[in-house]
């Protein structure tokens, strides 16, 4: 079963992902995609990740898939040619897997994987965020949610590329999961319940 989370910015997908992961024994890919096309790219991975974060747009249209759209630069475009590969490549190696973001909900329909959305509400996301703040990173719940914001517009126009789907539209994903107020530990044991059941 192929697993897939969309989530927005502070809202514990990627918790959640992992934890639900370890759960049910499944390999997990996140960032180890962004290690696989630095590696494969021979490019930093910082770039990489910054590349395909952009929220750039150019108009220069180009096909991804198979449809005709805008593009971020000549760069970040092979980047995300580069990623959908190997997400199609892990897919056929017919394991179980979740992967979170990078829209492989799409990328992999035709696979038909289970996917989710997690969410939270905006003081909820911050209260996340400031917890894991970097070094040097400011504390200001404005300035942080100024950030949410302007990662999640990101996050809407890299869908763009590759659906004319809306992105956190619930008729996109077959679970939609509020953390707010909720132990992300508790609603991964209860979501992999979940899964367990379906597979029967």
């Amino acid at each position: 079963m192929i697993i897939t989370i969309s989530r927005q910015f502070g809202s514990g997908g990627r918790e959640l992902g992992k934890r639900l992961a370890d759960l049910l024994g499944y390999d997990y890919y996140d960032k180890e995609i962004l290690d696989q096309i630095a590696e494969n790219k021979k490019l930093d991975k910082d770039y990489v990740e910054k590349e395909l974060s952009s929220a750039a747009l150019k108009n220069i249209p180009v096909s991804f898939g198979h449809t005709m759209m805008p593009i971020y630069s000549a760069s970040s475009t092979d980047l995300m040619v580069e990623e959908r590969k190997i997400i199609e490549e892990i897919a056929t190696q017919g394991k179980d897997f979740i992967i979170v973001g990078r829209n492989a909900d799409v990328i992999l329909e035709s696979y038909k994987p289970f996917n989710i959305f997690v969410c939270a509400d905006m003081d909820a996301r911050i209260d996340r965020c400031l917890k894991h703040l970097r070094d040097g990173e400011s504390s200001d719940r404005k300035a942080m949610e100024k950030s949410i914001k302007k990662i999640d517009k990101s996050r809407i126009r890299t869908r763009t590329i590759v659906t004319e789907r809306e992105w956190g539209d619930a008729s996109s994903y077959h679970m939609v999961i509020n953390t707010t107020g909720y132990d992300i530990k508790l609603l991964a044991k209860i979501t992999a319940g979940a899964i367990k059941e379906l597979q029967k």
